[in-house]
């Protein structure tokens, strides 16, 4: 058994390595990985609190609205914003959302009115 792992030491750690690799990008692939859907911005339904590492008490913004992806479904989204852009939105303005089916949006950005679907 010493002559088996002393030979095999290098082959053992970079499998488990390899393995340990996959299994990250498996999970961000079920975390952060979705379906990009536009949403138009028609109105604000909510806002929420949201916390800073300074205790710096901002607000962030809740957007509901039916969003389409590239091939032409829309389905109903809720938008809630996160502390790197709280917004609030302008009227009219696209937000491009990443949809995940077991977390909702998992990420958003702001687009220019040219670049949607």
């Amino acid at each position: 058994m010493k002559n088996f792992i002393g030979r095999y030491w290098g082959w053992l750690a970079t499998g488990l390595l390899v393995l340990e690799g996959l299994g990250l990008a498996g999970w961000s692939v079920y975390r952060y990985g979705g379906t990009t859907y536009d949403l138009r911005i028609t109105h604000r339904v909510g806002t929420r609190p949201l916390s800073q590492p300074v205790n710096y008490p901002i607000t962030g913004s809740v957007y509901q609205g039916r969003a389409v992806n590239a091939a032409g479904h829309s389905r109903m989204v809720t938008l809630k914003t996160n502390s790197d852009n709280p917004g609030p939105f302008r009227y009219g303005q696209w937000v491009r959302v990443t949809v995940n089916a077991h977390y909702g949006v998992t990420h958003y950005r702001v687009l220019k009115s040219a670049q949607h679907y």
